[in-house]
């Protein structure tokens, strides 16, 4: 099966045959593929009964896009790995059931993991525009789901990866701590590299020049990076507990400030960059540290480095949305988003480099 489309009775048939496999006498209830499964893979959402009907379950299933892509690849198995070593450490992950590496089912690769419960502040529009967190929360309530969401990430770096079974997201064998960084910022080159597609960026590359020139002495132990560290990506219950965190694309090794950055840079993103102020209640900067430090036990150095990280990182994969809309038909061949985004105007600013010229294009609604 091909998925050229998010047919749910398709998907359905589909899945519940691979499903029998695995759970005797498995049949699927319902199947849903809800509209805004983001842009990096697709979201299946369905009920599975088995065992003549005498064991229900709620399932996710991840699906790797069968076409172009934000990512040049996708790893389910590491991110089974890293989900399920955190869960058994306590960690709100959801429990990863089966990796599928055959194309042959659904069209690409997938992932089946149990369905966790919550809200999610959306991305488009944003939660700093409209949306549950501005329409159902008072200030002081923000600031709790701000806080249980930091905590979550200081959660995640205190886990040991090492005792998890998560050497393989170390540098090769022989490269000592300090190379962690290294290994990463090479992962991001090549990245871009594929990202540009041939073009040049000019504000990406100033980003990485001054990563180059900045680049703090550091020889801390790494910690276990979530990579894509922001509350659009946690599911909060009514009581404002983080439930789930999700998305784990991203996950590697590195600093705490990269997580706490990103977290950072992302509201930075949703307000500043977008027009929008930060909603009242948000911790502040400097509260956020306060936040971050007090529940890790630990204190941020070189934060501002790691911002304009931050700021590197999501310019890149702004420049390669902006070339996949091209090529899906969405944006018109000369779209100057992947040049000129909120995230390109941003970076620009954190280092002092000259922005990119026009009005920033964002595919993030309700500006």
């Amino acid at each position: 099966m091909a998925l050229a489309n998010t047919d749910p009775a398709e998907i359905r048939g589909a899945l519940e045959t691979w499903l029998a496999e695995r759970l005797p006498g498995a049949s699927i209830t319902d199947c849903d593929v809800p509209a805004a499964s983001g842009m990096s893979n697709l979201t299946v959402l369905f009920t599975a009964t088995w065992s003549d009907g005498q064991e229900t379950g709620q399932f996710v299933a991840r699906v790797a896009p069968a076409g172009p892509s934000v990512f040049p690849s996708y790893d389910f198995a590491r991110e089974a790995a890293v989900m399920n070593g955190l869960a058994s450490a306590g960690v709100p992950t959801p429990v990863v059931r089966w990796v599928e590496n055959s194309p042959a089912v659904l069209g690409s690769p997938f992932l089946v993991m149990e369905r966790a419960f919550g809200r999610v502040p959306a991305d488009d529009p944003p939660f700093t525009a409209a949306g549950w967190v501005l329409e159902d929360l008072t200030p002081a309530l923000r600031g709790e789901l701000c806080r249980n969401s930091i905590e979550a990430i200081a959660s995640i770096h205190a886990a040991d990866w090492r005792t998890l079974g998560l050497d393989s997201l170390a540098p090769a064998a022989g490269a000592d701590a300090g190379s962690v960084y290294d290994a990463d910022l090479a992962r991001w080159q090549d990245f871009y590299d594929w990202a540009r597609a041939g073009d040049t960026n000019p504000t990406v590359e100033s980003g990485f020049a001054w990563l180059a020139e900045h680049r703090p002495a550091d020889d801390r132990d790494p910690v276990l990076l979530w990579g894509d560290a922001r509350i659009g990506n946690q599911l909060f219950g009514d009581d404002l507990a983080v439930n789930a965190v999700l998305d784990w694309e991203m996950v590697g090794l590195g600093q705490p400030e990269a997580d706490v950055a990103w977290w950072l840079f992302i509201l930075r993103h949703h307000t500043e960059g977008i027009g929008f102020p930060v909603p009242e209640g948000f911790p502040s900067r400097d509260e956020v540290v306060a936040i971050y430090e007090k529940a890790a036990g630990r204190a941020l150095e070189h934060l501002d480095f790691y911002e304009v990280w931050a700021a590197v990182r999501l310019a890149v994969i702004m420049h390669r949305a902006g070339n996949l809309m091209i090529e899906l038909g969405l944006l018109p061949p000369d779209a100057p988003m992947k040049f000129n985004n909120p995230a390109s105007q941003l970076l620009a600013a954190l280092i002092g480099a000259p922005a990119p010229g026009g009005d920033a294009q964002s595919f993030i609604g309700n500006r």
